[in-house]
């Protein structure tokens, strides 16, 4: 007796093909809200229950019954390269030009993302020890919210969330187009199409390792540094709730210590990619605003510092109240 679906939302860590979902939905079938192109080209697209990345929290955030929300999950291994390659939101510390340092690096964002729908939101707008920390939170957060009845607007009735996991790895082609009529079907959701039309170009660096061996990324890691993920993961939650099992890589450091095969050296910045990180240091060690890599969009520039400023100014206001008490 559930109603239509007239929605889909979208829960996920960034690099995890959540900008491919939304692509592939909306060709097939529909979506929270259609993108649109600003004046300067640049790609906005509206969301609901507020940054796709972000915290879910009881009563801000309301799920109703024609929604359905996709959690989409990634391999923790080629999702930290992918992080490291691009660290949306992440303030810089020194050392963070280097993979392993950027591995066991404090996590600190340094902006708001939809200030309009986190009211009184402050700087920093998300901490953990590590970045495996805050992946296991946002997890841990999403999949406990959604698997808890809620309330609806209306009434004092309660309902279940309706949603489901969707792995990365499953959205490269060919793949896409079995998880994606999958989902419809899983959610009676009807496809808008005769014929599946699939997203092929890779939206983001995401989907880059869909393209190399799971081996050829862990050789990217140190044992030592295959340890501490390994160490920092609820690897009963990982299999359990996530279906992520990695023995695979227990296998690999077996490997490597009787010299069946060899470390390969850690993942570079290089070029452009790499000028930026270091002027994002320079910058948070200065005590200037702490910047973001912004995948070289200029356009954006303008609208992230304002946003910077307003959560950086609440903060130290704040911060003067709280030392006058």
């Amino acid at each position: 007796n559930l109603p239509p679906v007239k929605l889909i939302a979208i829960r996920g860590e960034r690099h995890s093909a959540t900008n491919l979902f939304r692509d592939a939905t909306n060709r097939n079938g529909r979506f929270q809200q259609s993108c649109q192109r600003s004046n300067s080209n640049v790609k906005i697209c509206g969301e609901i229950l507020g940054w796709k990345h972000g915290f879910l929290e009881s009563g801000r955030d309301v799920v109703s019954e024609d929604i359905v929300v996709a959690v989409l999950v990634r391999d923790v291994f080629s999702w930290l390269v992918s992080m490291f390659n691009e660290p949306y939101n992440m303030v810089m510390n020194e050392g963070t030009d280097e993979f392993g340092k950027f591995l066991q690096a404090k996590y600190v964002a340094n902006e708001c993302e939809s200030p309009d729908y986190y009211n009184g939101c402050t700087y920093p707008f998300e901490t953990a020890d590590n970045l495996i920390q805050l992946r296991m939170n946002k997890y841990r957060n999403w999949i406990d919210f959604l698997s808890n009845p809620t309330k609806s607007n209306s009434t004092e009735s309660r309902h279940i969330h309706r949603w489901s996991i969707v792995k990365q790895e499953d959205l490269a082609y060919p793949e896409q187009e079995q998880t994606i009529l999958s989902f419809f079907k899983q959610h009676c959701i009807s496809t808008l199409m005769p014929k599946f039309k699939p997203v092929h170009k890779i939206v983001t660096n995401s989907m880059q390792s869909n393209h190399a061996k799971k081996e050829e990324i862990l050789r990217k890691f140190t044992v030592e540094e295959l340890h501490f993920v390994l160490d920092n993961l609820d690897r009963d939650f990982e299999s359990r709730a996530l279906g992520y099992n990695y023995r695979y890589v227990e296998e690999h450091i077996e490997k490597r210590s009787n010299g069946q095969l060899e470390y390969s050296g850690p993942p570079l910045l290089k070029g452009e990619v790499l000028e930026k990180r270091l002027k994002l240091i320079e910058d948070n060690l200065k005590g200037e605003l702490p910047g973001r890599d912004i995948s070289y969009d200029e356009a954006k520039k303008k609208s992230y510092e304002e946003k910077q400023k307003k959560a950086i100014s609440l903060h130290l206001l704040k911060k003067g109240k709280g030392k006058n008490k």
